[in-house]
């Protein structure tokens, strides 16, 4: 099945390792993707249409239309729900909790953390 995943990729300047990195496959996958050798399954075809903020059907070929206003909505929806989650989660921290999660965090991202958080 024809997909637009390189075309999408390369609007990024994104290498098929690092879209395979940013989606948690490996880069044969992405390749075989692209290739047209397998057609990604449900779960990874939803991963994409997030990752490049456009609709199923339009990583598909399906429509010409990359993105819809009830998809746009319902992923925003879905990122609000889960960032209510987490700042609620840091609202129960201590403010040592929060400081070393704000460092852990800060180290996972390679911005090394070293100004401290500000901590109400």
């Amino acid at each position: 099945m024809k997909t637009r995943i390189k075309e999408l990729r390369l609007e990024k300047n994104l290498t098929q390792e690092s879209l395979a990195k940013h989606l948690g496959i490996n880069q044969a996958t992405v390749s075989k993707l692209e290739n047209e050798s397998i057609t990604p399954d449900a779960t990874l075809l939803i991963s994409l249409s997030r990752f490049f903020h456009v609709s199923t059907d339009y990583v598909l070929y399906l429509s010409e239309q990359r993105l819809t206003a009830d998809l746009l909505l319902a992923d925003n929806l879905h990122h609000l729900k889960k960032y209510q989650h987490l700042i609620s989660l840091y609202q129960k921290m201590t403010p040592k909790q929060q400081r070393d999660c704000y460092t852990f965090v800060c180290s996972i991202l390679d911005g090394g953390g070293t100004s401290e958080p500000q901590v109400s």
